[in-house]
């Protein structure tokens, strides 16, 4: 199968107000951030696919023939799905050699990355490429690293299996999908999201995807102008300090959402 090469990009995202209380189904206030994670997708004639991530020092390959024997489990669909293929990312996670003591971010990234290629490339012939992907998003900092990630895999892969078509004409330096291939982007996104964190909240995927100062409900995003509010710029500094666990503050958050 023939693909084509692309250049994609996801911004980072800020959550305002209501980070940990969106996963409960309360109403979260997210910008979107000038610092991005862009996605090379070239194709090759090497018989391989690879990944190089190289702010994880992450280089990976695999021959076609050893991802091959996995695509009967795939579902082969380029539709939006709402949940995860649990078998294919169970032999995913065998194959890759995932233990669960050992989710660091090469592993999730990786699994990722190949359960969103073998599960829109599963029906037809796996393509020959290599993906490379860099961003200015420290990972782990809560900036939205792997939804931007996530939301690049998405889209390059939807384009290169012809499941969305690219926006980009030969005269354009840059281009947006429409609204309907950004939300199919929006939806594997999170099929990605779901692979790294489990049970995430939807807001991250969806600002990387609309790039937008965002009124979220869940996934449901609303544009700030479209709900009568002027536009603003926020400056956010990092300062270094290692956060709360966000496992304990949603723990948190949830006694005190069952308290009241």
């Amino acid at each position: 199968m023939q693909v084509k090469d692309c250049i994609v990009s996801a911004p980072g995202k800020a959550i305002l107000h209501g980070e940990h209380a969106v996963v409960h189904g309360k109403v979260a206030l997210a910008v979107s951030l000038n610092l991005r994670t862009y996605l090379r997708l070239k194709a090759t004639t090497t018989g391989k696919v690879c990944i190089n991530l190289p702010n994880i020092d992450t280089f990976l390959c695999w021959d076609l023939s050893e991802l091959k024997k996995l695509i009967p489990y795939t579902c082969g669909k380029k539709e939006e799905v709402k949940l995860l293929d649990a078998e294919l990312v169970r032999r995913l996670r065998d194959f890759v050699g995932v233990r669960n003591g050992n989710l660091d971010t090469c592993n999730m990234a990786t699994l990722a990355f190949l359960y969103t290629y073998l599960s829109l490339f599963g029906s037809s012939e796996l393509p020959s490429l290599t993906v490379s992907v860099w961003s200015e998003l420290p990972t782990g900092a809560g900036l939205g690293s792997s939804a931007a990630y996530s939301v690049c895999l998405a889209a390059a892969l939807l384009c290169a299996s012809g499941a969305i078509p690219t926006p980009l004409k030969e005269w354009d330096h840059t281009a947006r999908w429409c609204q309907e291939d950004l939300e199919r982007i929006n939806s594997w996104a999170f099929q990605g999201e779901m692979i790294i964190h489990g049970n995430p909240s939807g807001v991250d995927n969806a600002v990387g995807t609309w790039e937008t100062d965002s009124f979220v409900v869940q996934s449901t995003v609303q544009d700030l102008k479209e709900r009568g509010f002027d536009c603003w710029e926020t400056s956010i500094g990092g300062p270094g300090v290692q956060q709360h666990s966000p496992l304990s503050v949603k723990e948190d958050i949830l006694e005190i959402l069952n308290r009241y």
